[in-house]
């Protein structure tokens, strides 16, 4: 199926621009999924009800109401240092969305194969599976980035305020699992989904990049996406030919993958992906606040 998909010509390639920026933000994909797969790691403290969004348990009520009379001062950055960009001509920021799950080993596995250092913007999991997962993405010397708690569009887009409870619930379990807040971001979606209107309206995402801003995060979006949101399980060859099309003339790159227990040809796409992409030229990086970032919606 890559190969003939490969041979089509000018019909692919129109077809991978227009999915350049497709991620995340293949909203109705994306939300369908969630539904479909709503565990990535067994245990998890919520059940999903059949509007998708999570029910919290009683303890998650108790945690809540205590939340409510929380008064958090604006974030500050307490992790590791961060180190000044290489010197190489070309980065390329590798960035999974949506872990911890049961492929992170096998990717933590090809990034320490490569020597590739990469972003992990995760959800929240109060399994002790998953907290190790988080210890173990640290202790690679990759960045973890806040992805949200819930990945919830319902409940994290009614508002700015109910946005940044859901971050700072990641937050505290991020600080109490690896010893640091995250100072990076993004937004489920990305920073100009769609779907957040339903929930706080058409200007939502505009209030919701400025709090953020505010807070003292730095957020990113993408500008090269592996597409494999754009499918439930994309085509491996696809995943690799979309890279490398939109990796094209760029010598910054932050590049869309999953890090989902079902999608398996994210994993198997990997290595090639580093590979070619070393090829050209990119030397992998971890993003910080001062990284090279590209955002679709601007405060």
């Amino acid at each position: 199926m890559g190969v003939q998909i490969r041979r089509s010509g000018m019909y692919v390639m129109g077809l991978i621009i227009s999915a350049n920026l497709v991620g995340c933000s293949t909203e109705q994909i994306h939300t369908e999924q969630a539904k479909q797969v709503p565990k990535q790691l067994s245990g998890e403290t919520a059940s999903i009800d059949s509007s998708g969004s999570q029910t919290p348990t009683s303890k998650e009520e108790v945690v809540d109401d205590l939340d409510k009379a929380i008064v958090e001062t604006r974030h500050f950055y307490t992790g590791p240092p961060h180190s000044p960009p290489p010197v190489a001509d070309k980065i390329a920021y590798l960035t999974f969305d949506d872990g911890p799950s049961a492929s992170t080993r096998k990717i933590l596995h090809i990034l320490k194969t490569f020597g590739a250092r990469a972003t992990f913007f995760v959800i929240g999991t109060e399994t002790s599976e998953g907290k190790s997962l988080y210890r173990e993405i640290a202790a690679d010397g990759h960045a973890l980035g806040n992805h949200t708690y819930s990945h919830d569009y319902n409940r994290i887009y009614k508002s700015p305020e109910a946005f940044m409870k859901d971050v700072r619930k990641l937050d505290r379990l991020l600080e109490e699992t690896v010893g640091y807040r995250p100072d990076i971001l993004r937004f489920p979606g990305g920073s100009n989904n769609h779907l957040s209107r339903k929930a706080g309206g058409r200007d939502v995402m505009s209030k919701v990049t400025a709090e953020v801003r505010d807070e003292g995060y730095q957020y990113f979006d993408w500008n090269v996406s592996s597409t494999d949101a754009a499918a439930p399980v994309q085509e491996r060859d696809m995943i690799i030919d979309s890279v490398l099309s939109a990796s094209r003339g760029k010598k910054r790159i932050i590049v869309l993958m999953h890090d989902n227990t079902y999608k398996t040809t994210t994993v198997e796409a990997l290595p090639i992906v580093i590979r070619k992409l070393q090829a050209a030229g990119f030397h992998f990086d971890t993003l910080n606040r001062s990284s090279f970032t590209f955002q679709f919606l601007t405060p």
